[in-house]
């Protein structure tokens, strides 16, 4: 009689930074299971390294090969579910495991093929709804990715390999109602991109207030993560001509990087906005809390699309955590939090005129503002939290248990 697993993860990037998977180790360990984590090097990371009880095995690859081969994954030139497989098979040898957890939809080929080999289920976590993500993404929507990278051919896939999963991870409610099309007759699980409470705080209450001194004069929002298409950072901006008229000292704050902060500083440029962005780039993940606590508010304008509406992000866990009122587009699951939690404004996501309206609106409602942030914390601390939903996962796992 077995009471613990030996849990084995692919994860197609360094193990670093990554807090949904950090948490599921946490959890999983916590548990008692023994899980290793085989990811990537760039060249920077260990090869071998212990996180909170977790074995770190990564394999080293440059970061320019893994990109194009994770560009190429799923077209005609399709190496990297091979580049894998082979591998992580060799792997095993000294690190047995008897179940597989994959990360992301787009390593399914590798890991099927892996637990093939093993005879050893497999679980699918699905950060994402990754076949409308593609259509999103720079890379997939420009030459030669437009060509390259068939999203119908990703659709059809994915209904393929999660036939093939043993179980299935969504990152929630809305996003199991769309699996449950694909995969019928399959068990998904919802372990949520909640916040974990012991983990993500201020760590540097000095760095906030710097901050707070360098914000001092300014209403300050804030927006922290990627900058891509799908993020709608972009009529964030355009609202802002609209806002200045109203808020003279408004200032939008963007920490984070990603493959359009370029146009956006063009596009800003062009709006003649330029000095209310502060684009603050990429900065340690520890460091976000302090961002997020010298503000005013804090942004999420992602586009309502069907990626979107299939997902959430860490961070609308992060801002109510830090006790920030939140300004959020209508994507399904941001508009039912945020309205269940009375704890920001909503706003069409492409309408920069709404958008302009709600920050006016949240810059003019003083004590009414911090209620909502103190509402949102509540929230958290009583529901949002990791602990609230990582027994799902636990959960998941006592079936492979003999």
């Amino acid at each position: 009689m077995k009471n613990n697993l030996r849990i084995g993860m692919i994860l197609d990037n360094e193990f670093s930074g990554d807090m949904r998977v950090e948490n599921e180790v946490q959890a999983l360990v916590k548990a008692g299971h023994e899980v290793f984590v085989f990811c990537l090097t760039y060249g920077t990371k260990p090869e071998r390294e212990t996180y909170r009880g977790a074995s770190i095995i990564r394999i080293p690859i440059s970061k320019f090969a893994k990109n194009k081969l994770n560009g190429l994954n799923n077209t005609i030139f399709n190496f990297y579910p091979g580049w894998w497989s082979k591998r992580i098979l060799n792997l095993v040898k000294e690190f047995p495991i008897n179940v597989l957890h994959v990360h992301d939809l787009w390593m399914m080929e590798a890991g099927i093929k892996i637990a093939t080999k093993l005879d050893v289920p497999i679980v699918a976590d699905l950060h994402e709804n990754y076949v409308h993500a593609l259509g999103n993404y720079k890379w997939s929507t420009t030459f030669p990715g437009n060509i390259l990278v068939s999203q119908s051919k990703w659709k059809r896939k994915e209904n393929e390999w999660l036939e093939k999963a043993n179980d299935i991870i969504v990152v929630i409610e809305e996003a199991k109602s769309r699996v449950e099309k694909i995969a019928p007759t399959k068990p998904i699980a919802v372990v949520a991109n909640y916040v974990n409470t012991g983990d993500f705080k201020v760590s540097n209450p000095a760095a906030v207030k710097e901050l707070r001194a360098q914000y001092e004069g300014y209403y300050i929002v804030t927006y922290t993560g990627g900058m891509d298409l799908h993020r709608g950072l972009e009529n964030v901006v355009r609202a802002i001509p609209a806002i200045v008229q109203h808020i003279s000292n408004f200032r939008l704050v963007l920490v984070g990087t990603g493959s359009n902060v370029e146009d956006l500083k063009v596009l800003a440029s062009e709006l003649n906005v330029s000095e209310h962005v502060i684009f603050k780039g990429w900065q340690n993940p520890e460091d976000l809390p302090a961002y997020m606590s010298a503000s005013d508010a804090c942004i999420i304008p992602h586009m309502k699309t069907a990626h979107t509406n299939n997902t959430i992000p860490h961070k609308l866990f992060h801002y109510m955590l830090m006790q920030q009122p939140v300004l959020a587009s209508d994507c399904d699951p941001l508009k039912r939090i945020v309205n269940e939690t009375e704890c920001g404004y909503t706003f069409e996501q492409s309408n920069a005129e709404d958008i302009a309206k709600k920050i006016i609106a949240m810059s003019q409602i003083g004590s009414d503002s911090d209620a909502m942030a103190i509402r949102g914390r509540e929230a958290v601390l009583s529901k949002y939290n990791w602990t609230s939903t990582a027994k799902n996962l636990t959960d998941l796992y006592q079936k492979y248990i003999d």
